[in-house]
């Protein structure tokens, strides 16, 4: 990333993940398409995503964005979501580019001004479900709860929490996890989580920029996804983004060579810095986990 481009804040990132979900878009073999990232992105995304260093962590992104339209989708078809609230939602443009029910209640939720962004450069755009967005400071636990209480009235909800949950502290994800468990709508949740590797990568690509902007990679648990199980949420789906690359065909030439010499124990070890994770109400679970892939 060019150090000459400096992050305002988080949200900025929301920019570099437009600039590769539009990269992926113009491949001629794209996972995806979403015709309006780079209108999002815009100049200033074009140029904080540059640099030989971000294609690792831009295949990362790419992977997670194929990975959840997959479980969303799944989730809507075959387990009865009739709500999808997209918590820190940025520029995120699933409700126009996935084939979704028009009946889908969907509800972005995020600061104003990513959020007015959004809006303003997908006017001309129509959604494919119900879309409504929700201006809120999630930090701010009594408006976040407020939020929840008004999403939790109706139909079985799924919690999306994507490129979110890092950014806080463990006290922070605690708080979250236990206000969504004491809302039985909200029966799904799910988020990705990072190792203490990606951390490092993060640092020596844009480590000071993202300090300045307060955007530090925070929330490392050793436990990994089992973090959420005393808090009332049970893993069902954890499958790990270096796989998941490899799965789909978008690994760099880098991660790949490593891979190849790497032995049994230190290819573990890379699964478990990056995971994308499926968590359910332990109430519904049934002891039911479909294992870490």
């Amino acid at each position: 990333m060019d150090d000459a481009v400096t992050l305002r804040d988080v949200s900025d990132t929301a920019l570099v993940a437009a600039v590769v979900r539009a990269r992926e878009s113009a491949r001629r073999d794209p996972l995806f398409r979403d015709p309006y990232a780079e209108a999002l992105a815009g100049e200033r995304g074009s140029r904080l995503a540059t640099g030989a260093q971000l294609r690792i962590i831009s295949s990362g992104v790419v992977a997670r964005t194929a990975v959840y339209d997959e479980l969303i989708t799944r989730m809507v078809r075959e387990e009865g979501v009739g709500r999808v609230l997209n918590l820190g939602a940025g520029l995120d443009t699933r409700p126009y580019r996935l084939d979704l029910p028009e009946d889908l209640d969907w509800v972005e939720a995020d600061l104003p001004g990513i959020l007015d962004h959004k809006e303003q450069v997908l006017a001309d755009a129509r959604p494919r479900c119900r879309l409504t967005r929700a201006r809120v400071d999630l930090s701010d636990a009594a408006a976040r709860r407020r939020l929840l209480d008004e999403v939790s009235g109706g139909p079985p909800v799924l919690v999306v929490c994507e490129g979110l949950i890092a950014y806080l502290d463990a006290d922070d994800v605690t708080g979250l996890a236990r206000d969504l468990a004491e809302r039985p709508a909200l029966r799904w949740w799910a988020l990705d989580m990072i190792g203490p590797l990606f951390v490092q990568v993060a640092k020596k690509i844009a480590g000071r920029r993202m300090e300045r902007a307060e955007a530090s990679l925070r929330f490392v648990p050793q436990e990994g996804a089992a973090f959420f199980r005393p808090l009332g949420w049970e893993p069902v789906d954890v499958r790990s983004s270096w796989v998941e690359r490899r799965r789909l065909r978008r690994e760099p030439p880098l991660m790949r060579a490593i891979w190849t010499v790497s032995p049994p124990r230190t290819r573990e070890f890379f699964r478990q810095q990056g995971m994308f994770v499926l968590l359910r109400r332990a109430e519904d679970t049934g002891g039911a986990e479909r294992g870490h892939r």
